[in-house]
């Protein structure tokens, strides 16, 4: 009886996978291929379809890797862009919005201790201001707006911005 039940289990195992074999289960959709020889990505909803927006956050990238410290070393070691994503923003007292944004995470470098305070809090806003104009070129409605996070090597935040202080603090700590 013991030997019937275990038959049993691995003939209904073997019929599983051949039922998913024959719906035409594929590791890659074809969708989701690209050239020959580039891999899918892994996850589709951390992909960038819009060719557009692909080139802007390419030239995001390149800007800022390019960016140097007083010491002419990288001021970021890393420029990651992740897709749009609907954000939730408060304004005001429980008054919420959602606003689409696309979240950019800039870990700095080498050149980021070279740097004075206030040339920090400069470089922040040049950077949040090239950013949101390059995404102004797509003209979406509601437009896309840039999140820009700036981080440490080892993921300390050291701010997240998605509007510009008028004082000029964007960083957190820092004073000196």
């Amino acid at each position: 009886m013991k030997q019937n039940t275990l038959t049993l289990g691995i003939e209904l195992a073997v019929l599983a996978i051949a039922g998913l074999a024959a719906s035409g289960c594929q590791p890659n959709p074809p969708a989701a291929q690209g050239k020959k020889g580039e891999l899918s990505p892994a996850y589709m909803r951390n992909y960038i379809d819009d060719p557009a927006l692909r080139e802007i956050v390419k030239a995001i990238r390149t800007q800022a890797l390019k960016e140097v410290g007083a010491d002419q070393h990288a001021l970021y070691s890393r420029a990651e862009i992740l897709p749009p994503a609907q954000t939730v923003q408060p304004y005001g007292v429980g008054v919420y919005q959602q606003e689409p944004r696309l979240p950019v995470i800039l870990t700095t470098g080498p050149g980021w201790a070279t740097l004075k305070q206030a040339d920090k809090e400069a470089k922040v806003a040049k950077a949040f201001r090239t950013i949101s104009a390059q995404l102004e070129v797509l003209k979406r409605t509601p437009p896309l707006r840039p999140t820009l996070t700036i981080q440490t090597p080892q993921g300390m935040e050291l701010g997240w911005i998605n509007h510009l202080d008028p004082n000029g603090k964007n960083l957190h700590g820092g004073d000196e």
